[in-house]
């Protein structure tokens, strides 16, 4: 059996990465590994120095940690009980999110696609598309679930 006990799940607010995360829930429940829960947060431009750089960076902290609160109850109601949240800044959330599965040795990424079309990906570039690309782990990507996929989901 494919050993997981660490899973991470980048979240960013959207309806596909809420559906991520319940689905994220629901998958692995039985299994019970910690479920990272990571929010990549812009990084304050090097421009703005002093104290009003550290403000920025603290307000941003505070908001995505309140982001990362909400999704730590919905995957709760779903049954899931070992989550672990991360705040982390960068310019690339897709270097952010493979850098931090590096660092946790993650297991598997669970993450959701917004599905841009051709040319938002080629003119955005995608966050998805450079985790699958670069990532040393299994990576499941959601996309438009059905609602039976999340019926028995709760908490939003």
């Amino acid at each position: 059996m494919v050993k997981i006990e660490r899973v991470l799940v980048p979240v960013d607010g959207s309806d596909s990465s809420k559906n991520a995360a319940k689905y994220a829930a629901h998958l692995l429940n039985a299994r019970n590994p910690t479920l990272y829960l990571l929010h990549v947060v812009e990084a304050v431009n090097m421009a703005i120095g002093g104290e009003s750089a550290e403000e920025l960076r603290k307000a941003n902290e505070a908001k995505a940690m309140a982001l990362l609160e909400e999704y730590r109850k919905m995957v709760e109601a779903c049954g899931f009980k070992n989550t672990e949240l991360l705040a982390r800044s960068g310019r690339r959330p897709d270097y952010v999110i493979l850098n931090t599965q590096e660092e946790l040795d993650c297991d598997m990424i669970i993450i959701g696609s917004r599905g841009q079309s051709a040319l938002e990906n080629v003119v955005m570039g995608s966050v998805v598309t450079g985790v699958l690309e670069e990532a040393t782990c299994p990576v499941l990507v959601t996309r438009n679930l059905r609602g039976r996929y999340l019926e028995e989901a709760t908490g939003l």
